[in-house]
């Protein structure tokens, strides 16, 4: 959920105070828009955050990401909002030959210096989109909330804004029902978020490229079906957060106002369309700075509470250029770090050749883009989809297999890489056997109907970094 918030609450003239000063802010990026590639960066840079849960001996969550987060005294390093969870900030990488390498190197040095940490205090590392281990008491604000004003800060806006409980209801198998007076079902999901700077002349042609990767991944790379012993979606994160940190009063969700975790509104012309649509999102930090409109501390602020699950960015890079680039927030932790490295560079690769093949991205009719992303969270490797060329419904699996893979491969060559046969070949296998994180568990659970057993052995194969199409019953 970001950097720490300065202030521990706010008045109404904080909230007219920062509107005002974002309102200005917003005119300056129009500004900036209008001068175009000039002052904006055409580098291509990768970046990744890793969320990771930290578990005691019986593999259940461990409280302790102060200690761990203490003892590694790194900027690289953060909270979570469960203090059973931390955030691993990866370092950023030029888009070139050598940058699967370079991310393979840092991933694995930044784990583990938190594993090592971990292990000081009788604990370890786990990589998942919902912990299956997670049981309601876990979710006590009281006991588990990690110790920033940020997220108390939210939970308090919830309550301002909703006027009544937060609740999360949807039905995989089962149905999953809660109901919580703050923000900690948020707690309930842990991703990777892959950050994908991009040239501003093709912003446009890489967000619509990033929307229909993003329905791809969600379904290749499922980590997420077991909520709490229930049989959820293969992607419950999607639901889980879409819901946990909802504003809207009633009156506003039966107007159909758009929530602030959501897919997109549809197809744009300009990224700026993007930003204007923050307008429509009630400010929940008014944190309000005495800063030039040049640095974006409001503009950024907000954005940053506008949880879409294909983020934009406006920021600046080391050289002083502007920069555009797409968090992109669908996928879920794990299960393995060479899971993880797949998922990225297939992400990125996708979303390249999409952009290099010049397909008409605005092909399918946007509501059933929308429709597929929900579709393919709810079941998975095994669903159809809209595929992007003449837009007919096809298998999920046979379209990866087809075309999706060729894609992808078009991509990593455009920027010179051609040493990712290892990951292309996991994103194969995996598709043709489908077998992701999500289905090994739900097949795992109906066998031995048991979290623990599921918790050991999935950290077994975790701790031997097995690609997950490979994990045994």
């Amino acid at each position: 959920m970001g950097a720490e918030i300065s202030k521990r609450e706010f008045t109404e003239q904080d909230f007219i105070a920062f509107k005002k000063a974002w309102l200005s802010e917003l005119e300056y990026v129009k500004s900036l828009f209008d001068k175009g590639s000039e002052i904006f960066s055409d580098r291509f840079r990768i970046g990744y955050e890793l969320e990771a849960c930290i578990l005691n001996s019986a593999n259940l969550p461990e409280p302790i990401n102060k200690k761990i987060l203490d003892d590694i005294n790194s900027p690289l390093f953060t909270n979570e909002l469960a203090t059973y969870d931390l955030e691993i900030n990866g370092n950023v990488f030029e888009l070139d030959a050598k940058a699967p390498q370079k991310l393979h190197k840092d991933l694995l040095s930044l784990w583990k210096q938190a594993q090592d940490s971990a292990k000081k205090f009788d604990a370890q590392l786990g990589l998942f989109g919902v912990l299956p281990s997670l049981e309601l008491k876990h979710f006590n604000k009281a006991l588990y909330q990690s110790d920033m004003h940020r997220y108390t800060l939210v939970s308090q806006r919830m309550k301002e804004l909703r006027h009544e409980s937060v609740k999360v209801l949807f039905h995989g198998e089962d149905e999953v029902s809660l109901q919580k007076n703050d923000v900690m079902l948020e707690a309930l999901g842990t991703s990777l978020q892959v950050h994908f700077q991009i040239p501003f002349d093709e912003a446009v042609e890489y967000y619509h490229a990033a929307l229909l990767a993003s329905v791809v991944l969600v379904g290749v790379g499922a980590n997420s079906s077991l909520v709490l012993g229930k049989r959820a979606w293969h992607e419950s994160r999607i639901a889980i957060f879409e819901q946990s940190v909802d504003t809207r009063d009633k009156q506003r969700r039966e107007h159909g106002d758009e929530r602030r975790v959501h897919f997109a509104h549809g197809y744009i012309d300009s990224w700026l369309d993007l930003f204007e649509q923050n307008r429509e999102f009630k400010i929940i930090f008014a944190d309000v700075k005495n800063k030039p409109a040049s640095d974006l501390h409001h503009f950024n602020l907000h954005n940053g509470t506008i949880w879409r699950w294909i983020r934009p960015i406006l920021d600046k890079d080391k050289d002083g250029k502007h920069t555009l680039r797409l968090e992109l927030r669908v996928l879920p932790s794990g299960p393995s770090l060479i899971d993880i490295q797949t998922n990225i560079w297939f992400f990125i690769g996708l979303i390249q050749g999409l952009v290099r093949s010049g397909i008409n991205l605005r092909k399918i009719p946007f509501e059933k883009l929308k429709d597929d992303f929900y579709s393919v969270a709810k079941i998975g490797l095994e669903s159809a989809f809209h595929e992007p060329k003449n837009g007919q419904k096809v298998s999920l699996k046979e379209w990866i297999l087809n075309d999706g893979l060729e894609l992808t491969k078009v991509g990593l060559d455009s920027f010179g890489i051609d040493d990712v046969d290892e990951y292309l070949n996991i994103i194969e296998q995996r598709t043709s056997s489908g077998q992701n994180g999500a289905s090994w568990q739900l097949k795992h659970f109906k066998k031995f109907n048991s979290i623990p057993k599921l918790m050991e052995d999935y950290m077994k194969n975790f701790e031997q970094n097995i690609p997950v199409h490979r994990w045994s019953l």
